[in-house]
């Protein structure tokens, strides 16, 4: 078996591991964060996603840290350390997913958009059988399908005999494809929902129009949710297999599996099911007792080096902490007698999860003074000051990206030809890239919103001697060229193009002369 690390954590430089992943908060990062909304959300929390574990952790007190993890392999957890600064300690109360009690919801999504995937629609139901039929009683289902809006037709907890009937029941009907918006949508739902892990199987085949939302606000919405979403492809034709990346990468940044069904007759891999629902319940719990560390003299916000080994793989994440500082024994009398479970466990007060109600008694400094009350407030300004400066910031990045995104660009090359509008505004798109695409989709080159044009419907192509070639990409209203339906032709000088029921010219003439009259020879004379 490869293993790509020793159980050991790697090794330490000052104190912090000698490498970091990209998406864990640093130590003083987290650690001012967690200052600012102790007294709101006493636990604070960080989560790490790696090619193959998703940890989560939490600081449920100052000597406690607890953290859930999940496998994405079929493996299982074999021990689990915690580091800083030399001192390492062994994680405890090791417990697997799921404990009684723990449930497990999913959502199956499915994208009934285009009447032309009906066939896809019916194949469906059988894939929804084989995933009941593979659920263990802690497993929670619902049903919801999309194309403009989300439709649920059976909640999350429904019986299983209603979602079935519901799956048979669905449709393809829709004529636009909201995926981004829709699948946060179902991510929404899953959020409120009480179960300790919530799964999300997207089926789609993968072409969005959104405008408003994309890939990155599903992603965020999904990960600070916990959810995890597994894709399942079902191309439409292998022109249009590129689309299925989408899924892909929502499977690969959830922490979730992709699979892609067969073009011709929809199937899915043998065991897919039963892979998707053990990859859910994959993983459990550990503790770490912080004591040793605290003893050891770390202190305040810290990152901890936390080493997870599996069977086949190691793993080493940060956890960021807060540390009180040890006590002192010449400071309390009586205080060196205390044993090491007696240690008071309080969080720093700046960090403290709740307020008294009862007022305290001031303690009396070794100077004999009234000490100076400490107060979250200085902290709270200066969070709100930086907060405030990140947004100005960031509003003036996208308004400069914007202005860059709108500003014409200069043409370096003369185009190949050029795409006129038969309408009013006569407007000219030039061919100047190859392939050039049509359609519905807002990735298109040329980008016609009428809902009888296909998300993907034509593009042109350049041939070996030079030619542009028109092709039809499967679209369901079809590509006429001087009214006659074509599934591929060379486009000639003035040939009239419609795409649904938006009709357009060729040309290769140049806008500076396209009001020109040819010339004409009306007399000729020989010369003297």
């Amino acid at each position: 078996m490869r293993r790509s690390a020793a159980a050991t954590p790697r090794p330490m430089a000052h104190g912090r591991p000698a490498t970091t992943h990209p998406q864990t908060l640093s130590a003083d990062t987290r650690g001012v964060v967690c200052l600012m909304f102790a007294l709101i959300a006493p636990n604070c929390w960080a989560a790490t996603l790696t090619e193959h574990m998703d940890v989560t952790c939490r600081q449920t007190d100052a000597s406690t840290l607890h953290c859930a993890y999940r496998l994405r392999d079929d493996d299982t957890l074999e021990s689990g350390v915690a580091e800083f600064g030399g001192t390492v300690v062994a994680g405890e109360k090791m417990r697997p997913y799921p404990q009684p009690g723990d449930t497990t919801a999913i959502m199956i999504v499915v994208d009934t958009s285009d009447p032309a995937r009906q066939a896809v629609i019916d194949k469906t139901g059988d894939h929804i059988e084989n995933l009941l039929r593979a659920a263990r009683p802690h497993h929670r289902f619902g049903l919801a399908s999309f194309d403009t809006d989300l439709v649920v037709h059976a909640p999350l907890g429904s019986m299983t005999d209603d979602i079935r009937t519901s799956a048979g029941m669905l449709i393809a009907s829709g004529q636009t494809t909201e995926l981004y918006r829709n699948v946060r949508e179902a991510v929404r739902l899953l959020a409120q929902d009480t179960a300790a892990r919530k799964v999300l199987i997207l089926m789609s085949d993968g072409l969005a129009e959104d405008y408003a939302y994309h890939h990155q606000d599903v992603v965020a919405a999904a990960r600070a949710a916990q959810v995890v979403i597994h894709t399942l492809g079902f191309p439409r034709s292998v022109a249009r297999s590129v689309a299925l990346q989408t899924l892909r990468r929502l499977a690969d940044e959830t922490g979730g599996l992709y699979a892609q069904a067969n073009l011709v007759d929809h199937t899915l891999p043998g065991g897919l099911f039963e892979r998707l629902l053990a990859a859910a319940d994959s993983g459990g719990e550990v503790e770490f007792d912080l004591d040793a560390l605290v003893s050891a003299g770390a202190h305040g916000p810290v990152d901890v080096a936390l080493a997870f080994q599996t069977g086949d793989q190691s793993f080493v994440v940060l956890a960021p902490v807060i540390l009180p500082a040890s006590p002192d024994p010449a400071a309390t009398p009586g205080a060196g007698e205390r044993s090491h479970s007696e240690r008071p466990r309080a969080l720093p007060e700046a960090a403290s999860p709740a307020i008294s109600a009862t007022p305290q008694a001031p303690t009396a400094s070794p100077t004999g003074l009234d000490p100076k009350p400490r107060s979250a407030m200085p902290w709270l300004a200066v969070f709100a000051a930086l907060l405030g400066l990140a947004l100005v910031t960031l509003g003036m990045v996208l308004r400069r990206r914007r202005r860059l995104v709108s500003a014409p660009t200069t043409a370096t090359t003369k185009p190949l030809a050029y795409i006129v509008l038969a309408d009013r505004s006569a407007t000219r798109y030039p061919l100047d890239k190859m392939p050039w695409r049509i359609g519905r989709g807002h990735d298109n080159d040329l980008v016609l919103s009428d809902h009888s044009v296909s998300r993907l419907h034509a593009e042109i192509r350049s041939n070996d001697s030079g030619q542009l070639v028109l092709n039809d990409l499967e679209s369901l209203n079809g590509v006429f060229v001087n009214d006659a339906r074509i599934a591929s032709t060379q486009l000639r000088e003035g040939d009239t193009v419609d795409i649904g029921d938006v009709r357009m010219r060729f040309t290769r003439q140049d806008e500076r002369y396209a009001d020109q009259d040819a010339t004409v020879i009306v007399r000729t004379r020989t010369p003297v």
